[in-house]
């Protein structure tokens, strides 16, 4: 073999691996670019939420102290509502049993009063 001919051989070779490597090097550079940027993007996103809920997590602490305050102040309120309700329930009963008393009365007293006519 020539001289030459060796070098033109080699050169092809190495221009061959240099178009194959650009051929793969430049849809991966723009996939991993592509991927950066969503990358970063994703970050943003989550250092925004993170931002949104430490400062509602703030907020809320800082209105923890009044809630409790009225939660304290209105707890009895509701135990004395949770006994008047139950002592209506009963009152209620009683008032119903008498009813049904009283109108057991009255239709015996109807009924005797029609049997005398």
């Amino acid at each position: 073999m020539k001289k030459g001919s060796a070098y033109a051989v080699f050169f092809t070779l190495i221009m061959l691996i240099c178009v194959l490597f650009i051929v793969w090097y430049l849809p991966a550079v723009s996939q991993r670019r592509f991927q950066l940027e969503d990358t970063q993007k994703s970050l943003e996103t989550s250092l925004g939420r993170e931002r949104k809920q430490q400062s509602e997590y703030d907020e809320t602490v800082a209105t923890l102290p009044e809630v409790e305050a009225e939660l304290e102040r209105v707890l009895p309120l509701t135990e004395a509502a949770k006994e008047e309700v139950k002592s209506l329930k009963k009152e209620r009963k009683a008032l119903r049993k008498e009813k049904k008393e009283l109108e057991g009365t009255d239709s015996s007293g109807q009924q005797e009063a029609t049997e005398n006519d």
